[in-house]
Order: C-alpha cells, then structure tokens, then sequence
C-alpha cells in the first residue's frame, strides 16, 4: 500500500495542510498592521518634515501616499480578521491552499529581520543631515518591517503545535477532522512524494 492510501499518512498530511492554513491567517493579520503601523510612522514623519519656513510638496505627496499605504494595510488587517475564525474544514474542501513562500525557520526569519534593520539604518544615516525627522521614522518604519520575517517564521514554526492545541479544545472539529477527505488529499500526497 502507498502511502497516499495510508489512512495515518493521509491525516498526518492533512494537518499539515490545515496547521500552515492556520499560520498564514494569522501571519497574514499580524503582517497587515505591522504594514499598517510602519506606513503610518513613515508617512507621519514625512509630514512633520514637510513643514518648515518652506513647505515642501514632494515630502507632502510622499507623506499622504505613504498614509493613504497604511490606511490600505489597516483595511487589509480587518479583512485578515475576519477571515481568520473561518472554518478551517470548509476553506480546503475544494482546493488545496498554495504553500506560503515565507521563512519557515528562525534563521530565515532573523535574516529578514536583520535585512531590513540594515536598509532602515542605512537609509537613516543617509536621510539625518538633511531631513532628521524623516530619517527617524524611516528607520522607526523599517524596523517594525523588520519583525515581518519573525512573525511568519514563527507562525509557520509552531503551526503543528497550534493544531494540535485547536484540536484538543474543539471536539466538533476533531471529530470531522477524523473523517474528513478533500477531494485533492490524494493526488496531493502523491504529487508531494514524487518532489521529494
């Protein structure tokens, strides 16, 4: 018997599925308001450097586009929200979610974490001569960017451990979990086995 006939295999690869689902719906919620918060403070910091004895437009313009991003990330975030207590069950029942291309581990994660430390202090030190408030948000901005590849590094991490916590606390879910068969979990497995 193969192993996409394999009853256990089926499940343990079907959790896998739906622990992922569960960490990128979260990531994703997480992600839209760090975007939300980082272009606020950039677009804020763009403002206030804006005005001066002269008032300059193109910062104005950068300014108001950079709000009008965050306001977007922050609708973004809502839409995340309620998304994210939809059953799990139901949004795999036709098609198999695509994998996030995200860090899945620590290392990835704190390598994007330090990518964007280092643009937004580079940025800075070349902004601080010229416009300091602008440098000061921008590196503010790029920072809170920074906690974007710990955030889905850890959601991914623990998806499994997560699962298996939401699987415990929910009966109704772990008893249809036990019976539950998409349409694509096979040909799925065996596509999967045969990348490996």
């Amino acid at each position: 018997m193969s192993q996409a006939d394999d009853p256990a295999a089926q499940r343990a690869f079907l959790a896998r599925v739906i622990a992922e689902l569960i960490a990128v719906r979260r990531a994703r919620l997480l992600s839209m308001l760090v975007l939300a918060l980082a272009m606020l403070v950039a677009g804020l910091g763009a403002a206030v450097q804006a005005q001066g004895d002269h008032i300059d437009a193109v910062l104005l313009f950068s300014a108001f586009s950079l709000i009008m991003i965050g306001i977007v990330c922050a609708l973004g975030a809502i839409i995340a929200w309620t998304r994210i207590n939809r059953d799990v069950l139901d949004s795999i029942a036709a098609t198999r979610p695509a994998r996030a291309k995200a860090p899945r581990t620590r290392n990835a994660g704190l390598a994007v974490a330090v990518g964007f430390a280092i643009v937004g202090i580079l940025f800075g030190t070349l902004l601080w001569g010229q416009t300091p408030i602008l440098a000061g948000a921008i590196v503010l901005a790029c920072l809170l960017l920074a906690c974007l590849g710990p955030i889905w590094a850890n959601e991914l991490a623990n998806a499994d451990d997560r699962l298996a916590v939401i699987l415990d606390s929910d009966d109704d879910l772990s008893a249809r979990f036990a019976t539950f068969t998409p349409i694509w979990l096979h040909e799925a497995m065996e596509s999967d086995a045969a990348a490996e």
